[in-house]
């Protein structure tokens, strides 16, 4: 799979980015603490595919996006549910008026949902937290440390989450906005564009959606950029070829202190995540998928 971690983006966006020059391509620090501060940069930009060049090497990240287009080529075509589906969700955040409708949908079922969220919070927590750290220790993509981080991320927004968020109504209202927006920016009403995304066109889109988490986050209180503004990092290890080093990263989310370590691996004099690196070399040796069709 492409980008393993990106579907972890939530629980790790302090890994991500490094410093770049304006109109220039981006161009990863030569020392390892410095990487790391930068990496808070792209994601507070809400830059991805600055990410993208900047977790890899130029040339295998060149060689990662010619692998993205090869199983393009390659990907099942999709069911007609799928496509229907789809265009469905999609007209629904994105048609005139959408906003007011949204609303009108949340308002009829606020009521039941209070009734029930309310009696049952302890044990839905509860169950979210085992589901959660269940899937997190599953992951085989996650390295040790990262599972550590992102169990105490989830640790931390779980303990954050409380049922009277859901039935504000005006935050709601700010949120179905914020949805449609997002929704309207990415311009993607048929499942077909966006299964034929190039990896860059991806990560554009992405970007749209990560800036929509941040947003929402801030409608209830959690600024993720205050929290990559007050990132601290120091060089705790180092090996004596000087192409290896460990930095631990400490943040505050949620007024929770998280702390973690991430290993930093040199190339051409350029400091990248190792796993990141590592994740890329291991998807181009694998086989490419066979072509296939999928039913109607």
């Amino acid at each position: 799979m492409l980008f393993p971690r990106f579907r972890h983006l939530g629980l790790s966006f302090l890994l991500l980015g490094l410093l770049i020059g304006c109109g220039r391509e981006p161009v990863a620090p030569g020392n390892p603490v410095a990487a790391v501060e930068g990496l808070a940069d792209a994601i507070k930009g809400n830059d991805l595919v600055r990410y993208s060049k900047l977790s890899l090497p130029p040339e295998l990240h060149s060689q990662m996006e010619q692998r993205w287009t090869a199983e393009l080529a390659l990907a099942p075509t999709l069911t007609s549910t799928q496509i229907k589906d789809h265009a469905r969700y999609m007209k629904q955040m994105m048609e005139p008026g959408a906003e007011a409708k949204l609303f009108v949908r949340y308002e009829s079922k606020l009521k039941k949902f209070q009734s029930e969220i309310n009696s049952q919070w302890p044990l839905m927590q509860g169950a979210a937290q085992i589901f959660v750290s269940g899937a997190i220790q599953a992951n085989e993509n996650l390295t040790a440390p990262e599972r550590d981080h992102a169990k105490a991320v989830s640790q931390a927004v779980l303990k954050w989450l409380k049922p009277a968020m859901f039935s504000d109504k005006e935050k709601a209202r700010q949120t179905i906005a914020v949805i449609c927006k997002a929704a309207r920016e990415a311009n993607l009403p048929q499942a077909e564009q966006m299964q034929q995304l190039s990896m860059i066109a991806s990560l554009e889109k992405a970007s749209l959606g990560l800036k929509a988490l941040k947003d929402i986050g801030r409608i209830y209180g959690a600024d993720v950029d205050e929290s990559l503004d007050k990132m601290e990092a120091k060089l705790v290890d180092a090996d004596a070829s000087g192409n290896t080093a460990t930095v631990e990263v400490n943040y505050v989310l949620l007024d929770q202190e998280i702390k973690f370590e991430i290993e930093m691996t040199r190339i051409d004099g350029r400091w990248y995540p190792a796993d990141s690196v590592q994740d890329a070399q291991q998807t181009l040796k694998q086989a490419l998928p066979s072509a296939a069709v999928s039913a109607p």
